[in-house]
């Protein structure tokens, strides 16, 4: 999809992130036992009754010490690598449903748009089963749906009231009984939350570069 072209063009994984800290890591951990091992080498020099066995020790406890700092630092710096991961697949996805929502705004006043507000309503209309209906949408959708409530009820011989007090949705309908019993909501809100695991796993897809 175009909106990933940005981030496909240089993907960025957290296995590659991780890889990269655990390279640094242990190149800082490489040169801090090289440094151990020149100091106790220059002590044994300058020391030559010392005895070797104690040297050898010194050289572990150094190691050990390093060795653990060196887990210590990529455990945390894996975490953060994890933690910033999961924050760009959140933006990704804001992303996606804020272009979304964008697409609504700029089509709102096509026959397209028109056409999917009746095939919706429409659709309700079948699902809900009575010969009355009461439709919902959000301010800027209200006189469209009223339009399209209007053809509906004449076509169908089905009562179809669309409420005056707009809903807080980015569009679409949503349509119940008159006893609120069954409610069918067909608005681009709940199509986005349905799909919102379908959008994570391209937002995923998309930043591992496949």
């Amino acid at each position: 999809m175009p909106m990933f072209d940005a981030v496909m063009s240089a993907p960025v994984t957290l296995e590659s992130l991780i890889d990269e800290i655990v390279s640094e890591a242990l190149i800082e951990y490489e040169n801090k036992l090289d440094e151990a091992g020149k100091r106790i080498l220059g002590r044994l020099e300058s020391e030559g009754g010392r005895a070797i066995e104690e040297l050898r020790a010194e050289l572990e406890r150094v190691n050990r010490e390093v060795e653990s700092e060196m887990m210590r630092r990529i455990g945390q710096l894996e975490l953060e690598a994890r933690r910033s991961y999961l924050e760009e697949i959140e933006r990704m996805v804001e992303f996606a449903i804020s272009k979304a929502t964008e697409r609504v705004r700029s089509m709102r006043k096509s026959q397209d748009y028109r056409a999917f507000l009746r095939r919706s309503l429409n659709e309700a209309v079948d699902a809900l089963g009575t010969d009355e209906v009461i439709a919902e949408t959000c301010a800027d959708d209200l006189e469209a749906v009223k339009s399209v409530a209007r053809e509906l009820s004449k076509e169908r011989g089905v009562k179809i009231t669309v409420s005056g007090k707009p809903i807080a949705v980015i569009g679409g309908v949503r349509a119940s009984r008159p006893d609120g019993s069954m409610v069918i909501d067909a608005t681009i809100d709940y199509k986005l939350k349905r799909f919102d695991e379908q959008l994570r796993s391209l937002v995923v897809r998309a930043l591992s570069g496949q």
